[in-house]
This record gives C-alpha cells, sequence and structure tokens, in this order.
C-alpha cells in the first residue's frame, strides 16, 4: 500500500493584510493582528503545503490536572491507487456540510481536501470565505504538528479572509471570533517561550526583529495538547517542558469550531 505525498495544492493567496478596522473583531486581539501584520510582511512565508503526514498530537506533557482527560487526534492516511480514485469521487460530491464536520472533529487534513473542492468551484464570496477556513484548517494542523511559525501565518492570513467577508453575527462571525482569540493566544504564548528560559527573561520589544523571532525557538518541540474540560469543550492547553509552569496553571484557550449549517453557506452571498 503506498503512502500519499502530501503536497497540497491549494489557492493562491488573496490577501495578507489585517484590516485595522473589521466588525467583528475581538477587541483584545487587535494589538495581536497589528504585530503579525508584521511578522506576515516581515517574512512573507506564503507556504500552504503540509510537509508531513498527519499523525497524532498531544503532548508528552503530564496533564496538570490528573481528572482532566487529554486525547490525540488520529488522521493520517495510507492510500493505493484504487482508494485515491475513491476520494476523487469523494471530493466531486462533498458538500460544506462534510467539511465542517471534519474540521469539528479535527481532521484538518481532509477538511483541507474538502475545501480545496469547494473552492474549485465556489463563486465569490463564498470563495473567499472558503479559503478562509481552509487555512485555518491547514493552521491548526501546523499548531499540532510541531510548525508553530507556519501555523502563525496560516492562521493569520484565514483570518484576513474572514474579516474580509464583513461578519456582524451568526455563525461564521463566531468563528472568527474564535479564531482570532485563538490567533492571540498562539502569539502570546510564543512571546512567553522566545523571551524566557529557564535562566533569564528578555524583553520583546515588538520590533521587527522580535516578530521575526516569533515561532522559531519552539519549533518541533510540543508545546500545545489538547484537554476536555468539564463543560465538553476541547482547550488548547500552553505546556512547554519548563520548571516555571510546573508551579502555575498552563493557560487555554477554546479550540475554534465552525457551527455553520449547509443552509448557512448556500444563503451568504
Amino acid at each position: 500500500m503506498a503512502s500519499l505525498a502530501l503536497s497540497l495544492k491549494l489557492p493562491n493567496p488573496l490577501s495578507s493584510s489585517f484590516s485595522p478596522h473589521h466588525a467583528g473583531a475581538v477587541s483584545s486581539a487587535n494589538s495581536t493582528s497589528h504585530a503579525l501584520l508584521s511578522l506576515l510582511t516581515a517574512t512573507r512565508l506564503h507556504s500552504h503545503s503540509l510537509s508531513s503526514p498527519l499523525s497524532r498530537f498531544s503532548s508528552k506533557t503530564t496533564p496538570s490536572n490528573p481528572t482532566r482527560p487529554t486525547f490525540s487526534c488520529k488522521s493520517y492516511r495510507f492510500l493505493d491507487d484504487r482508494e485515491e480514485d475513491d476520494d476523487g469521487e469523494e471530493l466531486d460530491d462533498c458538500s460544506f456540510g462534510e467539511a465542517v464536520a471534519l474540521f469539528n472533529r479535527r481532521e484538518y487534513y481532509k477538511c483541507h481536501d474538502f475545501l480545496e473542492a469547494l473552492w474549485n468551484r465556489a463563486e465569490e464570496p463564498r470563495r473567499t470565505l472558503v479559503h478562509g477556513i481552509l487555512q485555518c484548517a491547514v493552521g491548526f494542523h501546523h499548531l499540532f504538528n510541531q510548525n508553530h511559525r507556519g501555523a502563525m501565518m496560516e492562521l493569520g492570513e484565514g483570518l484576513c479572509k474572514l474579516r474580509k467577508m464583513d461578519f456582524e453575527d451568526g455563525p461564521f462571525h463566531q468563528f472568527e471570533r474564535e479564531v482570532s482569540a485563538a490567533l492571540d493566544f498562539i502569539y502570546q504564548t510564543q512571546i512567553e517561550l522566545a523571551a524566557c528560559t529557564e535562566e533569564l527573561c528578555i524583553a520583546m520589544d515588538r520590533s521587527e526583529r522580535s516578530y521575526q523571532l516569533l515561532g522559531g525557538y519552539g519549533a518541533g518541540q510540543n508545546l500545545y495538547r489538547l484537554e476536555l474540560d468539564h463543560d465538553a469543550k476541547i482547550y488548547i492547553v500552553f505546556c512547554p517542558e519548563r520548571d516555571y509552569m510546573k508551579t502555575v496553571s498552563p493557560p487555554q484557550i477554546k479550540l475554534p469550531t465552525l457551527n455553520a449549517s449547509e443552509e448557512d453557506f448556500l444563503n451568504f452571498r
């Protein structure tokens, strides 16, 4: 059985600019948006390919709360030629609702495939909407495969596209808010990781150089795990293997979910 080469052809980037004024943005993330704009324009890393197969994502770090379950998501694929043909037929008939279900099950790789198929046949403004959600799926793939810089880049660009839609309410607006909060969380925890070691902390002065450093310090390390809380929601938990983190409750943020239906998608014009 042959292993599928994970070279993905994603839609061309539409925009990399954060709008300073957007409807429904999370106010606490405004400074992060401007900061990430500097990172985007400074590095121009528009690489959308997933360079390694998805496997499992979870930290080996012992959970801070032993009664709270942690878990991993298995979504790798090994395909032979016949299975590739079957997948092609499946993508031809895929629906937005199916893509949403995959996203919410954290099957980000297959979600990407479904969204790309939808993007190929969509018209504006749905085309930009699909592209934004697609980049968010790729971003979370990167995050749980230790490519933190790639995660910030893809989530940032996906968020740009969602904000261009000027949502004021509804499920897409809620998704935009959750992605914005998650991106702010990743940005802030990356600052902490970059600025502090076991021996000392340095000042992150919000210069262009500081932003370029983000995502590089923890490359290849399992810094984030998923936890299911008592409210049945899944949270991203920052869990670097640092001594000072053992005495504090690790920061966390709700993992974004998309609660949009096929009808919501078709009614969006």
